[in-house]
């Protein structure tokens, strides 16, 4: 088994201003306690998912997952990093990468207006990633399946993750909604899904992948 969306918190090496918000989280996860419970579930690699830092500490969570990666019998193989894709100095963060740890890019689209990823220099950064060989997250609320849906249309060379099947609203009905706009993401060959189950999905889901977006070379 392969973990491709391990959180890890250290409040004492990094910030974490979205934490003030939720108490229940507001804590360490730490490597030690995960490895301890991934190891006896069988677990043999895990791909380390950005967790929302201040946006200056961007590269520091990346150097710290390196450093994890680099202790002996690791399970950490790589990690996909918070990015800023509306940001005119993405093309220059793009070039400095360290590949061999970053396998994927996100930016979290249910925190910021729902415009941001439809203006020019968004969708320019997104296919840079297309063309630089990095898969983008698509991390949404079940409402923006529309706005994610024309991200992808216009970056089809670009390959996207979706995160937490889009959330949908189950428990408030809204079922029918989320079903139409992931069937019709899961028509684009450009997009796969991170899902908790192995098992086939049923229809209007089953033309979507069921994938593991990493690289470790």
């Amino acid at each position: 088994m392969i973990d491709t969306h391990l959180h890890l918190i250290d409040r004492s090496r990094l910030t974490y201003p979205w934490l003030a918000g939720v108490p229940a989280l507001d804590r360490d996860a730490t490597y030690a306690d995960y490895a301890q419970t991934a190891q006896r579930l069988g677990i043999v690699a895990a791909l380390h998912m950005e967790v929302d830092v201040a946006p200056d500490q961007i590269g520091a969570e990346t150097a710290w997952i390196a450093e994890l990666m680099a202790a002996p019998d690791s399970l950490i193989v790589g990690a996909i990093a918070a990015a800023r894709p509306e940001s005119s100095g993405f093309a220059a963060y793009l070039d400095g990468l360290d590949r061999r740890v970053v396998k994927g890019l996100r930016r979290v689209l249910h925190v910021v207006p729902d415009e941001m990823s439809q203006t020019a220099v968004f969708r320019d950064n997104i296919r840079r990633m297309g063309q630089a060989g990095l898969p983008f997250d698509l991390c949404v609320l079940a409402r923006q399946l529309p706005i994610a849906l024309d991200l992808v249309r216009a970056c089809p060379d670009t390959v996207f993750v979706l995160d937490h099947c889009g959330v949908p609203d189950i428990a408030a009905g809204a079922f029918g909604s989320w079903a139409r706009d992931v069937a019709a993401l899961a028509q684009h060959p450009n997009v796969m899904a991170k899902l908790s189950s192995y098992r086939p999905m049923p229809p209007p889901i089953g033309p979507m992948p069921i994938c593991v977006p990493m690289r470790t070379t």
